[in-house]
């Protein structure tokens, strides 16, 4: 389960483009953020995706993506034409119809994020080589799970919707200034670029679903809206990160997920294993991208920091599913599984300080925006270590608490569970 969103310049308070994406993923899916520069490749050059080695083009472009440690491609990122993609896992009818391995949803978000120029440009990367080698293959760490991919894209001026059902598929143009997808097809009859010889009831015809439900789709999808339609005109990357923590009222991951959360916490049941391993927001604009990366699990626990296109990413490890320290993703893990345990008390005073620090690198950020490379690169390794010092902090303070306890036994066994499968001791009991 994921969701994407976007304000376009009319919504925003600097009339910027502000897109973001919650990546949920299976517990230990660790997640990696990756800066991939411009490439010219040789004629004939092939590449291997997830599952599927196809044709490579010309020339490709520098992006910066989030991407669990295990795929080619990835969950959300953004380009150096500033095209930004999210995408999304939807269930239907026509899935089932490849009966050999393709491209994954994840596969050709960065084949758009690749060989697009504009968010008009990626959907047409995308669909070209969706006709050609179709979707299909295992799209789960573990498991055996197949689905269709929805997209939302966007750039500096307009934002696409894209779903696809096997080798089908349709566009929307975003015609409000905010727009939000989910799992699920949500186009129906009015869309305006498509791959089907007759006009039909998109949605209708192709999703499925008795998927819907289960999901949550419709009221995630609406939920993410509503959460940056309330700063409607005034939309920031401050509005984008409130919106990708958004739990609902009286939330506690203990007492049981709503599908109808953004940031999702894993628990007890096959429905609870997946959470938000990672997520990002951009900020598009004539000024140039500034990306917010969490690179972390636990949306509400996490801290964005800036990255930038041209400049190098922090050396923060490349994980895999097993704990490791030297990556910051399972570093943080370390803050993030504590915090299950007691999540009421100690949730309000870490985000407390965390939303300080965010505030001052968003304060930092105009500073640099038209700045060189060099101050760029002095400002996120700033943030990064600003960052990973006040997550120290408080996983030094946690790791101190013997009376850090699970107070529900079905929870707390759930967690140490997943805890074991990741080989990592010394969590609360």
């Amino acid at each position: 389960m994921c969701d994407s969103f976007v304000a376009l310049p009319a919504a925003t308070v600097n009339k910027t483009t502000v897109f973001a994406k919650s990546a949920d993923c299976q517990v230990n899916e660790a997640h990696a953020l990756v800066r991939v520069p411009h490439k010219k490749h040789m004629p004939g050059s092939a590449f291997k995706a997830t599952h599927v080695v196809i044709p490579q083009v010309a020339e490709t472009y520098e992006f910066i993506m989030s991407k669990s440690f295990w795929t080619w491609g990835g969950e959300i990122g953004v380009n150096e034409h500033g095209v930004a993609i999210g995408n999304e896992a939807v269930f239907t009818t026509l899935q089932k119809e490849e009966k050999q391995d393709g491209l994954m949803v994840i596969d050709m978000l960065r084949i758009g994020l690749e060989r697009g120029r504009s968010a008009r440009g990626a959907v047409e990367a995308i669909t070209t080589v969706l006709e050609q080698f179709g979707q299909g293959g295992n799209c789960e760490l573990a498991g055996n799970s197949h689905f269709d991919g929805a997209y939302l894209i966007t750039d500096t001026n307009e934002a696409w919707i894209l779903e696809t059902a096997g080798r089908q598929w349709v566009a929307k143009k975003v015609t409000d200034s905010i727009g939000s997808i989910s799992n699920m097809l949500s186009i129906g009859d009015d869309y305006d670029l498509s791959s089907l010889p007759e006009r039909i009831h998109w949605a209708d015809t192709y999703g499925d679903k008795d998927m819907v439900p289960k999901l949550g789709s419709v009221e995630r999808a609406a939920n993410s809206h509503a959460c940056m339609s309330l700063d409607r005109g005034h939309v920031s990357v401050q509005t984008a990160f409130n919106a990708l923590r958004h739990h609902g009222d009286h939330y506690n991951p203990a007492v049981g997920e709503v599908v109808t959360n953004i940031c999702m916490h894993a628990g007890p049941g096959a429905t609870r294993m997946w959470q938000a391993c990672s997520a990002m927001a951009v900020e598009i604009s004539g000024d140039g991208v500034v990306a917010w990366a969490t690179a972390t699990s636990g949306t509400c626990l996490s801290i964005f920091k800036p990255v930038f296109i041209g400049v190098d990413l922090p050396d923060i490890g490349y994980p895999n599913e097993q704990y490791d320290t030297k990556t910051l993703w399972w570093k943080h893990e370390l803050l993030h599984r504590r915090v299950m345990a007691d999540f009421d008390d100690v949730m309000p005073e870490i985000r407390a300080e965390f939303d300080a620090l965010e505030a001052e690198f968003i304060d930092a950020v105009p500073a640099v925006r038209r700045g060189t490379t060099a101050e760029k690169q002095e400002l996120v390794n700033y943030c990064f270590a600003r960052a990973e010092e006040a997550t120290d902090r408080w996983i030094k303070q946690l790791s101190s608490r013997s009376d850090l306890r699970f107070s529900d036994p079905a929870f707390g066994l759930a967690w140490q569970n997943y805890n074991h499968q990741a080989e990592l001791a010394g969590m609360p009991a």
